[in-house]
């Protein structure tokens, strides 16, 4: 016999996304009949409950979680002027059991939505004749690729985690179990991913869909990223981390070919007038532009309006898409967690000042690793938060949109002026509704970002140490646009090369002012002679790109498994804790203290799961 309470959480679930039934529907058929199998006859069953996959991820619950678990535990967040109790414990690095982000339920909610879908689909193609093969194969890409991407939130959160493939949908079923290890988990996605990844449709005919929906490009990245992580394990054989960075490579490649390909036949006819022509003649890639006019009238930071104000841009890969429609889903875990737009918005969360520990100086003309924004031509340090003396350092990043970018405003046509309070208080601001604004998990920026730390981390594996380049090596990326496939650089040098070259691109479409001087306002090849320069450079540029996209914990995260040791990760995320960072740090010598505590609910529902070895005093002072 089914479960009642799951078949009701069944019908609701589709009642929510657009399937209309009555309890009276319910009420039809006694208790022992087998109503979820009379529920799953036709295509629409199915992508109804696939839709409910992604709009699970839409909620609230789930989305700030994303946000807390990648973002907030990071050096880059502190408490705004609305933190709720359990954030603020989060920033002062007292984190326990009992936090309400601790709870991991949303994410094992779509997790089982989409092992339903898997579980039913091939049935319902046995019975459906207008549920092709070809359709079965597309909504396994689908299912298989969000429920990969919530284990992922969750293992690089908790470390390790329940883990099944099973859908809870029996009474008979036991799914009490212990936490399976992160590393098998890794290899269970990437297996499962690599089976479908060309099940995917490489574009959808709506433009939306090809950001909005799992495409092939969607899997392609997230299989870089799984890669990229099981290489960065200091116990992993070196073999195999070459490996798995040449996967990674592979991969990247990849998505920037075929987004190359994108620009190229240019379907809609209105990508040659946005790109940013110097990053595209100098270095091969298609990036939005900044700033790609001359006259420096109303011509501002184009690319963030693209990306964020309005979403599902060119660079977009994989996001999570908020529609205009009033009855539609709201992204109000962005809009809570980063505030509203205007001067005097509460937000749950503030921009860490020591991101900017003074006000850049106005010639400041010299690139240096020493400071996140070292120079005063980086449109990432006016459209990411707010710098002001006093007060919280208000985030813009998801939260404004539609830059007046006039020369009266941001200077001259190529120089930016960084000032004190530019932001709102200057009158150059747009506010966006930011319940509507998308938000993002992949885009070209951080391929380009995943294939150069693969290939430093390789260089460094097959060559060693030093990075210097010799007087006759061309750029890297000439010779990636010439033998079109990463795996082809297979020297050290060529690696070392193409990644500052992958790092300068991204760069330098933030720094247009960089782009027509030969002042040093930028990173110059010859500063970087050895692995950890050039890992520097790459850690201080995804630090930049992206701010406040729930990417920097999960950063500082890998690098610590990569060096074996939480050296640098203390030493980064101490920097916003005060008084409190001395135990804190003495704590987080422990590697188990990257990740989040397993929730009290779950350990007492649970007795195969067993408290995180860093937290387990937790655990202990409730049993006494």
């Amino acid at each position: 016999m089914k479960n009642l309470k799951n078949i009701i959480k069944i019908f609701g679930l589709t009642a929510f996304v657009g399937v209309s039934v009555t309890s009276c529907d319910l009420d039809l058929l006694p208790l022992n009949e087998v109503v979820l199998e009379n529920y799953w006859t036709n295509k629409d069953d199915v992508d109804n409950v696939l839709r409910s996959c992604y709009v699970g991820m839409q909620e609230s619950n789930w989305l700030q979680r994303a946000i807390v678990w990648g973002e907030v535990r990071s050096d880059n967040v502190t408490s705004g002027p609305d933190v709720s109790t359990d954030l603020n414990y989060i920033n002062k690095g007292n984190l326990k059991q009992t936090n309400g982000f601790c709870d991991w339920s949303p994410f094992y909610t779509v997790i089982n939505r989409c092992n339903t879908v898997l579980y039913y689909a091939p049935q319902v193609a046995e019975k459906d004749p207008n549920y092709t093969e070809s359709d079965l194969r597309v909504t396994m890409a689908e299912a298989k690729t969000i429920r990969a991407l919530n284990y992922f939130y969750l293992i690089r959160a908790f470390k390790d985690v329940p883990f099944t493939f099973e859908p809870s949908i029996d009474d008979t079923k036991e799914y009490q179990m212990p936490a399976s290890k992160f590393e098998n988990i890794l290899d269970s996605l990437i297996l499962d991913l690599e089976a479908c990844k060309d099940y995917a449709p490489r574009q959808y005919t709506e433009r939306t869909k090809n950001t909005g929906r799992v495409t092939r490009a969607a899997i392609y990245s997230l299989l870089a990223d799984l890669y990229l992580w099981r290489a960065s394990d200091y116990n992993r054989a070196k073999p195999l981390q070459q490996a798995d960075y040449q996967k990674c490579i592979q991969y990247c490649d990849w998505v920037l070919n075929f987004k190359y390909e994108e620009y190229r036949e240019d379907k809609y006819g209105d990508l040659n007038t946005v790109m940013d022509p110097y990053i595209l003649t100098t270095y091969g890639y298609p990036l939005l532009g900044e700033r790609v006019s001359t006259s420096g009238s109303n011509d501002g930071p184009r690319a963030y309006n693209a990306i964020f104000a309005k979403g599902n841009s060119f660079e977009g890969i994989f996001e999570l898409t908020f529609s205009e429609q009033s009855s539609d889903a709201r992204n109000s875990a962005v809009s809570n967690m980063y505030g509203h737009g205007g001067t005097s918005r509460t937000a749950l969360l503030s921009a860490n000042e020591n991101l900017m520990e003074s006000a850049i100086e106005s010639n400041s003309k010299t690139y240096a690793d020493t400071k996140l924004f070292p120079v005063t031509t980086d449109y990432r340090s006016l459209t990411g938060f707010r710098y002001v003396s006093s007060g919280a350092f208000g985030i813009l990043k998801y939260v404004v949109g539609e830059i007046d970018g006039s020369a009266s405003k941001f200077g001259t046509a190529n120089q930016t002026n960084w000032k004190e309070g530019t932001g709102e208080a200057s009158g150059q601001w747009v506010n966006v509704d930011n319940e509507r604004i998308n938000w993002i998990f992949y885009r070209l920026s951080e391929i380009m970002l995943m294939r150069a730390e693969a290939e430093i981390n390789l260089a460094n594996i097959i060559g060693g140490e030093s990075a210097t380049p010799s007087e006759d090596t061309g750029s890297g990326v000439k010779m990636r646009r010439a033998k079109q496939n990463g795996a082809s650089l297979s020297t050290a040098e060529e690696l070392y090369n193409d990644a500052f070259e992958l790092i300068s691109a991204v760069y330098m479409r933030s720094n247009p002012y960089a782009q027509n001087t030969t002042t040093q306002f930028r990173p110059i090849r010859d500063n970087y002679s050895n692995y950890s320069d050039l890992m520097t450079l790459l850690e201080n540029e995804r630090h930049r790109e992206f701010l406040f996209e729930g990417k920097r914990y999960f950063d500082l995260v890998r690098f610590a498994r990569r060096e074996g040791n939480t050296s640098h990760f203390a030493a980064a995320v101490a920097s916003k804790f005060g008084e409190a960072s001395k135990s804190v740090v003495i704590k987080m010598a422990m590697m188990d203290f990257m990740y989040m505590p397993y929730a009290e609910k779950e350990l007492d529902v649970n007795p195969y799961l067993h408290q995180n070895p860093a937290h387990a005093e937790d655990e202990d002072i409730k049993k006494n």
